[in-house]
Order: C-alpha cells, then structure tokens, then sequence
C-alpha cells in the first residue's frame, strides 16, 4: 500500500464554534452600521445594506443550528 493512502494521525482541533459565529455577526453588524451611515450621509451604497444584514441573520441562523448540534 502507498504511504499517501495511509490514514491521517492529526487528531482534529476541537474549535468553540459560538466565538466564531460570535465573531462573524459583530464584524458584520459593524458594517451595517457603517454602511447605514454612508447611505444617511448621501453615499451610494448599492445593496450593501441587505448584503449586511443578511449577514447578520446567516450568523444568528449559524448560531442556532451551533446550538442545536452542539456536543458537550
């Protein structure tokens, strides 16, 4: 048998996805907020704003399904 079919021996990092999504939805919403002033100050901002925010639900949405699959 080849050497590269062997299987791997790296055990898996165990990561705490909620930190992530945590950190995923403040980045996002601080974008929002400065694209929400851009478009108050006159600033053309195309679909920026529902790009944002649809963000932002994708994190909640992340969290929850986290939430429900989560294994102690």
């Amino acid at each position: 048998m080849h050497r590269f079919l062997e299987p791997s021996r790296i055990t898996p990092l165990r990561v705490d996805l909620r930190r992530v999504f945590w950190a995923g939805i403040v980045l996002w919403l601080a974008a929002l907020l400065t694209v929400w002033v851009l478009a108050l100050t006159g600033h053309p901002t195309g679909r920026g704003l529902w790009i944002c925010a649809t963000g932002c639900v994708l994190g909640f949405l992340a969290l929850d399904w986290e939430r429900r699959h989560h294994t102690r």
